[in-house]
């Protein structure tokens, strides 16, 4: 008789609606697929209650108990869910934004106060956040979008106070005015994602602001926001004015391509899939701890070089064809590294 598959809880913090959570779960159920897990989502829908309770939950459960749970750290559930899984023997693994210093204080690292907490895929959001901003001041020097100062000035409009993610991408930037030759942050604000705080933002920073001509924004949301004030001013975004966000949704890609966006970053929803080959591995005896039990993801960089590319991959929100055995090291005993590079899965694609 053929073993039941094993099986993935995974728990999303944000919605179903929301583009970025739905391409996190096509792409992590293309990888379950391909490598015969059962995978159950749960989502949380924005409140960080519902998903610790969630957690607690699946981890007790009497029957149908998954084998691991996979799970985002939002507004500082980890801990919870970590003990949870760890009281009721299922293994965890934590994907996207790394822990505030002080939970990482507190639980340390993975295998360490908990046993089954086998690892972390984390993005490099200091690095995304510095990458986007070093960019841009470069492209500011090279089509000569100074200020009467001599200065090349920059809007950073951020998601979240308290939220890890952002507080990384903006630390990022800081890093890359303060390395870069006369690059300013002449304005920060926060515009909780939203589309339409953006707007208001950006309508407030152009009055305060006239000669800043970069705006640095958080995700693609506040992106299209401030790209509807522009749309009132006399600003044309990619002449005069550059923009640079995260999030590979289709329409910031659009926006990419009609030259209103200069530069996105993104392919982090891909994490959970990734994170899945390592399980896949770990089920079958390959344990990847020899590599190593915390693991970083790079953001792909998308210009108006590459964007048709990404976008007619992106549009479809299907990543079935993607053959995720070829990640494994299980599947693949040659290889002496795991890659899990967001242009890399990309390019699988057929």
């Amino acid at each position: 008789m053929a073993a039941e598959p094993l099986r993935i809880a995974y728990l999303i913090p944000g919605s179903n609606k929301e583009p970025f959570w739905q391409s996190a779960h096509a792409f992590a159920q293309a990888a379950a697929d391909d490598l015969g897990f059962v995978l159950e989502v749960h989502y949380a829908f924005n409140d960080a209650k519902r998903l610790l309770a969630t957690g607690k939950a699946v981890a007790a459960r009497a029957q149908d108990k998954p084998d691991y749970i996979l799970f985002h750290n939002y507004e500082g559930a980890a801990p919870y869910i970590l003990n949870a899984a760890e009281r009721n023997g299922v293994y965890a693994f934590l994907v996207g934004t790394r822990l505030s210093d002080s939970v990482q204080d507190q639980v340390k690292g993975p295998r360490v106060n908990f046993k089954k907490w086998l690892g972390e895929l984390r993005t490099d959001n200091v690095g995304g956040g510095y990458s986007l901003a070093r960019m841009m001041f470069r492209a500011a020097h090279e089509r000569k979008l100074v200020s009467a100062s001599g200065r090349y000035k920059m809007v950073v409009m951020n998601g979240s106070v308290g939220d890890v993610a952002a507080i990384d991408r903006q630390d990022g930037a800081k890093l890359a005015a303060e390395e870069y030759y006369h690059g300013d942050i002449t304005m920060r604000a926060v515009a909780d994602w939203s589309r339409i705080k953006a707007r208001a933002i950006t309508a407030r920073a152009f009055e305060k602001q006239p000669t800043a001509s970069l705006y640095w924004v958080a995700n693609d949301l506040m992106a299209l926001g401030a790209l509807d004030t522009f749309e009132r001013t006399r600003r044309i975004p990619g002449v005069d004015t550059l923009i640079g966000c995260f999030n590979w949704s289709p329409w910031a890609l659009k926006a990419v391509a009609e030259n209103q966006i200069e530069f996105v970053l993104g392919g982090h929803f891909m994490e959970a899939g990734a994170a899945i080959v390592l399980l896949f591995d770990h089920s079958r005896g390959q344990d990847f701890a020899d590599q190593g039990t915390s693991f970083t993801h790079d953001h792909g960089l998308v210009t108006k070089a590459n964007v048709r590319a990404v976008y007619q991959r992106m549009v479809r929100n299907d990543f079935s064809s993607i053959d995720f055995r070829v990640f494994s090291r299980v599947m693949n005993p040659n290889w002496q590294r795991y890659e899990f590079d967001a242009m890399t899965f990309l390019a699988a694609m057929k």
